[in-house]
């Protein structure tokens, strides 16, 4: 798959990423730095803990958005009800909490 098409001006540039992993302010600023990584590295750490894709389009419409969904819960303290069911029973709960937490701080 070609993501971009690098055309005859080197001088043009646009920034390519997947929703949802991509830091507000690379859209804004065009510019990666180590803490747009950072927030892709707490989607992602949401992605696995949660079970689901950054953005879900099918999920009721206060979860679409997962990073949003996993900030309110755990502002209602039951960030754990965020889980991926099928972690739970598997792991350690205090472990769990701590990698949604986590994922949490590297997205903001």
């Amino acid at each position: 798959a070609r993501l971009y098409d690098h055309g005859n001006d080197p001088r043009t540039t646009h920034v390519v990423g997947t929703m949802g992993y991509l830091a507000p302010e690379l859209t804004r600023t065009g510019k990666a730095t180590k803490l747009t990584d950072v927030f892709s590295f707490g989607a992602l750490l949401l992605e696995v803990a949660c079970g689901r894709r950054p953005i879900e389009h099918q999920a009721p419409g206060d979860e679409v958005v997962l990073l949003a969904w996993v900030l309110r819960t755990w502002r209602r303290g039951a960030v754990v009800e965020c889980a991926d069911p099928k972690l739970r029973g598997q792991c350690v709960g205090e472990e769990l909490d701590l990698v949604l937490k986590l994922g949490l701080l590297c997205s903001h």
